[in-house]
Parts: C-alpha cells; structure tokens; sequence
C-alpha cells in the first residue's frame, strides 16, 4: 500500500509510511512536529522539513487570564472530587475540558482552561480561560476582543445543551449561574515568556529590546548585541549550542569557530603539487647515490680479490708483463695498510753481491 514495494520478504515502504503492508503514516517530524499528510506542522520553537532546526528567535507573547464559574446540573457534587488525584476529579476534569474545548474552538487567542475549584451546588466549577497572543503594540485591545468571544460564547452554551459527535450530551448547565470576569487579567513577563517558550533550549535565549521592544533571541539572529558573527558560515542552534556551520565555496575552504579564516583551494593545490615535485627529486637523487654506491662498492671488492689473488701467487708478475709499482697514486687507488699489517719482510737470506739480471737486451744497472 501506498507506494510500498513487496522485495520478497518484507514490504519496503517510502519514507512517511511504515507497517507490515505500509498501511501506517510514520511520523517523520521531529521535535513535537506532526504530519498532515503534505508536509510537518512544526511547533512554534522548531522549523524546517522534518521540524529539526531551532528557531533564531521566539515570537513574543502575551497571556491573559480570564475567572469564569459555571454550574454543571448533569452532576452531583462528591468530596472525591475535592482531591485531584481521584479518578472520580481526572474523569470530571476530562469531560469539562474537552467541552470547553468544543465552546472555545473559534477563538484563535484560545488556549485552554484549568479548574481551580469545585464546590457543591450540583456541581459548581470555578476555573480560569487562558487567552495567548503574539506580541504586537495592539496586544490589549486584541485580548479583550478574545475575552468578550469568550463571554458570548460561554454565556451561549449553558442556555443550550451541547452535544458530542455522537449526540450524547456531555454536560448540562445551570443558564443563569455563570459569570465571568469583566476584563482579563494580563499576564506579561518578556523574560519569563522568553525561558517558557524556549524549553529545553532555555539556556541559548535571551531577552533584548531594540527600539524599545523586548525580543526573545539567539545568537544565531542578526542586528543583536549577542549575534554570532559567523563570518564566512551560517549559525545554527543545536542542542549543545549555537555553531557556525562555515562554508566551502569553489575557491576557498573557512575554518575556525567563526569560521574567521579560509584557505585558497589553488594555493593548496600549488603547495601539494610542489611538495610531490620536490619528494620525487628527493627520492631520484637517493636513488642516483645508491646506484653510484653500489658501483663504487662492487669496484673495490673486485680490486681486493685481485690483490688477495697477487699476494697468494706470491707477488710475482706474469712473465713479460710490467707491474706499475706507483700504481697506489691512481684516483681509485684502494690502500692496503688493512692487508699487509703484518707483513714483515726478511732480508737475511739475500745475497747482496749478486747482479739483477734484467730480461731481454736491457743493460743492468752499474
């Protein structure tokens, strides 16, 4: 069902749907929000697709109270009804509360009523009308305007009986036993008005006046002395707290709690590209200074296994060759002080009257 797809073992369903056949509209608003069947109704704190955003600042309100006292006649009075615990009370406060509901639907100030006492007299209830409006500097003359409604309307409704849905009646009422007061009692404290409304985000608003008017913010709304300067972001309230969301634009990134300061996008790609230059020339020339010792390295091992083979044939050389004996004066000359340490020549058996013979037609020396 609505717009659900069967995927062989469950129905998968769209997101504002829920239930084994998708049968039920799932409640995807947040925070209090409800959904009516288009899009959410958020409450007056809350804004956005799913009610998930804190309001910048909560409109001001002002809240009046009206004393009224009515006799319901389809009653008698029990003391059960003195104690506001008994079931006998939340049953009475039930049924007298959905009906005043039912009389004061019209009235848009209208926001509830509460019983203040009970007395004999069949059933005698003396209760208060709560009036609410946003604030505006005609405040006044819209409250009272709500208040005559109310005295019409109540005065209309014990002179008739008054039914439910299913035409039960739900209360009677003694027509020339109700009053109410001639003017509502204004109650209007910005600052108390400000901590109610914000609720659990109490601790983010805050009251100020500009131009001589109360205003309950947050850090997140401009033009005040506790704004957030977000600089290069947006603010938003969370539950910890206000926080600047900064922004990503296609040339700069903005980081900071106030998102104060950017980095340009191409001086970070230059600084990238410039570093894996300089890492690959780096890597190159280790490179070129292995290689080169590894050559220097193989050079001198063959160079020392030519002398270990001289010194084992008994440093004779190869018949009509010439050995350069300055051959230690070479460039790549490997010293042999580690080889010959410990060689100690004799002389004792040399016999020093014999004349060198040198090969071929060479003279000797005189």
């Amino acid at each position: 069902l609505n717009g659900g797809k069967w995927n062989g073992e469950a129905c998968e369903c769209p997101d504002n749907f829920e239930g084994d056949r998708c049968q039920y509209v799932a409640n995807v608003c947040h925070n209090g929000g409800s959904w009516d069947g288009l899009k959410c109704q958020c409450t007056i704190l809350f804004h956005g697709p799913k009610c998930e955003d804190v309001v910048d600042a909560v409109p001001r309100s002002v809240a009046a109270l009206m004393d009224l006292s009515v006799t319901v006649t389809s009653q008698q009075y029990n003391t059960k009804l003195e104690n506001r615990s008994s079931e006998e009370f939340k049953n009475f406060n039930t049924t007298f509360t959905d009906q005043m509901n039912q009389i004061y639907a019209g009235i848009p100030e209208y926001e509830g009523v509460n019983i203040t006492r009970l007395r004999p007299g069949s059933v005698v209830v003396e209760h208060e009308v709560l009036l609410r409006t946003n604030y505006t500097p005609e405040y006044r003359q819209v409250l009272e305007r709500a208040s005559q409604d109310v005295m019409e309307k109540i005065v209309k409704a014990t002179q008739v009986q008054i039914s439910n849905s299913n035409n039960n009646f739900l209360l009677c009422f003694n027509s020339t036993a109700t009053t109410v007061s001639s003017t509502p009692i204004v109650q209007y404290d910005p600052e108390e008005e400000c901590r109610e409304l914000a609720k659990d985000y109490a601790a983010y608003f805050t009251l100020e006046y500009k131009d001589q008017k109360p205003y309950c913010v947050t850090p997140c709304m401009t033009g005040f002395n506790v704004s957030l300067d977000c600089h290069n972001g947006q603010c938003q309230l969370q539950p910890s707290g206000p926080r600047c969301n900064c922004l990503i634009t296609a040339t700069h990134w903005y980081q900071g709690e106030t998102c104060e300061w950017g980095i340009q996008k191409s001086l970070v790609y230059g600084l990238t590209g410039a570093s894996a230059v300089v890492l690959l020339l780096i890597l190159v020339i280790l490179l070129v200074f292995a290689l080169h010792s590894r050559r220097v390295a193989k050079k001198e091992k063959f160079r020392v296994s030519q002398l270990f083979k001289w010194y084992e044939d008994g440093g004779r050389s190869i018949p009509g060759t010439i050995w350069n004996a300055n051959f230690d004066i070479r460039e790549d000359f490997a010293h042999l002080d580690s080889i010959y340490g410990n060689f100690q020549p004799s002389l004792d058996n040399v016999d020093s009257r014999a004349k060198v013979a040198w090969p071929g037609d060479w003279p000797p020396f005189p």
